[in-house]
């Protein structure tokens, strides 16, 4: 039995696992020149500064950065990062998703752009403060790195200082202020959400607060134009068409559930009662994971909330719709 996605879906999810191999912990950024383009992808590390500007330095012919599925990672270096990409005049776009320390590298790009890699809802950047590595919010090292005053500089003095208090201030690290396509992607009128971090897990992005305000108004990004990856049709071509079921367990056989905490088989048990489409996706190491249930991206959006909660641990899908679809073998175990 194969649990059927669109081509869309699928592709992008084929592009997520891509990436959660590139965001291991202690992995660099996986480095990728595509003719004009710099293609960066996974989590942030303290050597990515010098891999980045050594690529740039061997490239002339470039002019755009892509920004791909990143949950970030260490804080000077997205600060270092927009930097160069300021200095440089180059200009920034985000494929996927691209969060926390990746933000600041998203910021430093001239112009600033979203991509049609990925489906219009499971493309954003997310913004929030800095935290510890337990993932509470440090308020000093937010005040030390001028964290603000950086943002609203390098928003072009266009986001509002009020929100941006708000925001930096985020009390755990898996909540964040998400800015979408403001011209592809509505909910109940708007394209901005924050989330504080201590929502449901099964509650989707778009169920946080609606912020009226868009990424363009804050110049998060400078245009509404959309542009697309170079490398991104080898990417489609490579897909797989289903998501197959491993036979590993029932749907609803909650002792099988690859997660060591109890609130994750309460969570998997709230998941079976969901609509379709629906998904639920586990850590490697069983201490985090997330679902998501009637959008149509609910197979991303629950890798990527799963990500989000494990700082960058590789996440698997373990069931979609009505099909476990995780084997032991798999990097979830």
């Amino acid at each position: 039995m194969s649990t059927r996605h669109s081509p869309t879906l699928v592709w992008s999810l084929a592009l997520m696992m891509a990436s959660l191999i590139a965001s291991a912990p202690a992995s660099a950024m996986q480095v990728k020149v595509t003719g004009d383009q710099l293609v960066l992808t996974g989590q942030v590390v303290s050597g990515d500064l010098d891999a980045i500007r050594k690529a740039l330095d061997g490239s002339s012919e470039i002019t755009t950065v892509i920004l791909r599925d990143s949950p970030g990672g260490d804080a000077p270096t997205g600060y270092a990062v927009g930097a160069l990409f300021r200095d440089r005049g180059l200009r920034t776009a985000v494929s996927g998703y691209c969060y926390s320390s990746c933000s600041r590298m998203f910021l430093g790009g001239t112009v600033r752009l979203f991509t049609d890699d990925a489906p219009p809802e499971a493309t954003d950047v997310g913004l929030h403060g800095h935290y510890d590595a337990a993932g509470h919010l440090e308020p000093g090292l937010v005040e030390r790195l001028g964290l603000k005053q950086w943002i609203i500089r390098y928003s072009d003095g266009k986001a509002d200082p009020a929100l941006v208090e708000r925001w930096i201030n985020i009390p755990v690290n898996i909540g964040m202020i998400h800015f979408f396509h403001p011209g592809l992607v509505k909910h109940n009128g708007v394209s901005t959400f924050m989330c504080q971090g201590r929502n449901p897990a099964g509650q989707s992005v778009f169920d946080c607060e609606a912020i009226t305000k868009n990424a363009l108004d804050l110049g998060i990004i400078t245009s509404l134009d959309v542009i697309s990856s170079r490398d991104i049709a080898a990417t489609r071509a490579a897909m797989p068409g289903s998501i197959a079921a491993s036979g590993y367990a029932a749907i609803d056989d909650v002792a099988k559930l690859p997660v060591s905490v109890l609130q994750g088989r309460q969570e998997y048990s709230r998941f079976l009662g969901a609509r379709l489409p629906r998904a639920f996706a586990v850590s490697s190491d069983g201490q985090h994971f997330a679902w998501s249930s009637g959008i149509a991206n609910a197979a991303l959006m629950a890798l990527v909330r799963c990500i989000e909660r494990a700082a960058g641990r590789m996440c698997s899908l373990y069931a979609v719709d009505d099909s476990v679809v995780w084997l032991p073998s798999s990097p979830a175990k």
